[in-house]
C-alpha cells in the first residue's frame, strides 16, 4: 500500500508542483525564459504517469469483483484517456485544458488515496510482494 500512496501523493505534489512553477514562469521574460521549457513539458508527463501507476496498482490490488475494483478501473481509464481527449478537443484554450486535465488527475490520485486508507490489507496479500520459498 505504501508505493499506491506514494504514487498518488506524488501525482499530488507534482500538480501543486506544476502550478508554483506556472505562476513563477508566467513572470518571466525574455530568453531566461527558455530554461522553463523542459521542466514545463516533463512535470505534466510525470503526473500523468504517477497517477496512472497508481490507478493501475490499486485497481490490481483492489481484486475483481469488488466496488472499488470496477471503481478503481473506471477511474484509471478515464485519467489516461481524459487528459489525451481535453488536449485534443481543447488545442484553443490551454488554460481551460490545464483546468480540466488537473481536475480529472485530482479525481484519480485522490480516489486512489483514499483506497489505500480505507482498505488496509495484510502484507502478505500484496500482489507486487514475490512468493515466499520456503
Amino acid at each position: 500500500m505504501r508505493t499506491i500512496r506514494g504514487f498518488a501523493i506524488g501525482g499530488i505534489a507534482l500538480i501543486v508542483v506544476y502550478f508554483i512553477f506556472r505562476a513563477i514562469a508566467s513572470n518571466c521574460a525574455g530568453a531566461a525564459c527558455d530554461a522553463y521549457i523542459p521542466v514545463s513539458a516533463l512535470i505534466p508527463l510525470l503526473i500523468f504517469l504517477a497517477v496512472a501507476i497508481a490507478g493501475a496498482l490499486a485497481t490490481a490490488f483492489a481484486g475483481r469483483g469488488s466496488t472499488w475494483f470496477a471503481a478503481l478501473l473506471a477511474l484509471t481509464i478515464v485519467g489516461v484517456i481524459g487528459p489525451v481527449a481535453a488536449l485534443l478537443i481543447l488545442t484553443d484554450s490551454p488554460d481551460a485544458f490545464v483546468a480540466v486535465a488537473t481536475v480529472i488527475e485530482l479525481l484519480v490520485a485522490s480516489t486512489v488515496l483514499a483506497y489505500s486508507f480505507l482498505v488496509p490489507r495484510a502484507a502478505g496479500n500484496s500482489p507486487a510482494r514475490p512468493l515466499d520459498r520456503g
